[in-house]
């Protein structure tokens, strides 16, 4: 037969009283993270403060607002803007004139795209604008074609 010491016995019940290892009979366990006792024993932390969503909603929409405008801003006012002033035709040719706004310092190249009646690409041509120091220009240049040009834009113009 094995001894055990004091220290290793449960303790005795008391005569009169009887213990549940859940408590008394009428005490149910909480069930939900919601439950104020469950809250109370283990630190449970309700959600933010419905200041504090209005506060981070509005910030956060002053954000995107900014970005917004950032954005619109630097599209309504490019750096560099091409403008076809005119062109005439000739047989699978066009001749165009067209004006460059950009900073002074820069040099830049344009390309030119020829468009048939059904809007395609017949023609295209690159212009190298190398003036320094202007800031307007007007420049001129020859698109040669495989059809009859009906339009011409300035596709895009880069830095060189």
């Amino acid at each position: 037969m094995t001894e055990y010491s004091a220290t290793d016995q449960p303790p005795a019940a008391e005569p009169g009283a009887e213990r549940s290892a859940a408590g008394p009979a009428d005490a149910t366990p909480p069930t939900s993270f919601s439950d104020p006792e469950f809250a109370s024993r283990y630190g449970v932390k309700s959600g933010m403060s419905r200041t504090r969503k209005i506060t981070l909603a509005a910030a956060g929409i002053c954000v995107l607002a900014g970005v917004a405008g950032y954005i619109g801003w630097n599209e309504a006012h490019p750096q560099v803007q091409a403008t076809v002033i005119s062109f005439t035709t000739n047989g699978d040719s066009a001749t165009v004139k067209f004006e460059v706004d950009k900073p002074a310092d820069e040099m830049l190249e344009c390309t030119l795209e020829a468009e048939d009646v059904k809007g395609e690409v017949i023609g295209t041509v690159n212009v190298p604008i190398l003036d320094k120091g202007t800031s307007k220009l007007d420049q001129q240049a020859t698109i040669s074609a495989t059809g009859t040009p009906n339009t011409v834009i300035v596709a895009n113009c880069v830095k060189a």
